[in-house]
């Protein structure tokens, strides 16, 4: 081997040699360096993730490190942690476990209690308290959320599509449509002919005694009155079914939030009752509604 050579590869050699001592020196600076501190110890359950040389927080500022980590057959860990002299633990203070990044790597966060009074001793163990959700806790609940949701998504995919329940749907609305108008043109044409009946009334009657005519007019305005507003709120709801239909047959929303609206589903509920009660009652007792007595 020539001199060049020899030199270049003793070169390299130190150069290795120095990396080494600084990245060894650095991680023993973080670790306390010549301050190796007091040590405190605390409790874990197995699967905790933690080894020596993690940091230790006290309220989120770098306090100390992990020094040992030792496997207990009941199911534990003990954790002895090497902290600065210069920070002391308040009474009351907890020990939890938390993840520090994203790559799996753990640190120990030490909770301090609000207003303590008084400061551990060296060598005490630190209560644990609750900890927080490790990256794969958080995974596996976000694929159980995904399981759910593609559950539900095939379920109502099998009940609206395959089985035929959105086009039974869109008929049910049509023929809703239909019924509602209907009878919204059935109202109008009676609330017509109530008032020629009025109108007539009123020509008839002008020789009649005026209190038995102002009786009678003011039952047939009452009466006139109801089927106006049972015309009206009929065309209201013809109108907010015609808009459910365009909203099923654009895509907009869903057909599950159409059928379950309580407000369509009470008004037509209302109205249907009203109409059925009323008409009942029309042919039962008509004189309750036209009660004129001429002579």
């Amino acid at each position: 081997m020539s001199a060049k050579r020899r030199d270049e590869v003793l070169v390299g050699l130190v150069l290795i040699v120095a990396l080494l001592i600084g990245l060894g020196g650095t991680i023993w600076i973080a670790r306390g360096g010549l301050s190796k501190g007091y040590p405190m110890h605390a409790r874990f359950a197995w699967g905790a993730g933690l080894k020596q040389g993690q940091a230790v927080l006290l309220g989120g500022v770098q306090v100390g490190f992990v020094d040992e980590v030792h496997l207990i057959p009941d199911g534990t860990i003990t954790v002895t942690m090497r902290i600065q002299k210069e920070h002391l633990i308040p009474n009351g203070t907890t020990a939890s476990i938390k993840p520090n990044g994203i790559f799996g790597d753990q640190l120990i966060a030490l909770e301090p209690e609000l207003h303590a009074s008084g400061y551990m001793s060296a060598g005490d163990t630190i209560p644990v308290g609750e900890g927080v959700a490790g990256m794969e806790e958080l995974l596996g609940k976000g694929d159980t959320i995904a399981t759910n949701i593609a559950a539900l998504t095939g379920e109502a995919r099998e009940q609206f599509v395959a089985e035929g329940g959105m086009r039974e749907i869109r008929g049910t609305i049509t023929e809703l449509t239909k019924l509602v108008s209907q009878l919204g043109k059935i109202a109008a044409a009676q609330s017509d002919q109530l008032t020629k009946t009025q109108d007539q009334l009123r020509r008839t009657l002008a020789a009649v005694d005026s209190t038995r005519v102002d009786s009678s007019m003011a039952n047939v305005q009452a009466m006139t009155a109801g089927f106006e507003q049972l015309a009206g709120e009929l065309r209201n709801t013809n109108q907010q079914v015609q808009r459910i239909m365009d909203r099923v047959e654009n895509g907009n929303g869903t057909a599950g939030r159409l059928l379950n609206d309580p407000a369509v589903y009470a008004r037509m509920d209302t109205l249907l009752s009203r109409i059925d009660s009323l008409v009942i009652d029309i042919k039962k007792n008509p004189r309750k509604y036209v009660n004129l007595r001429i002579f």
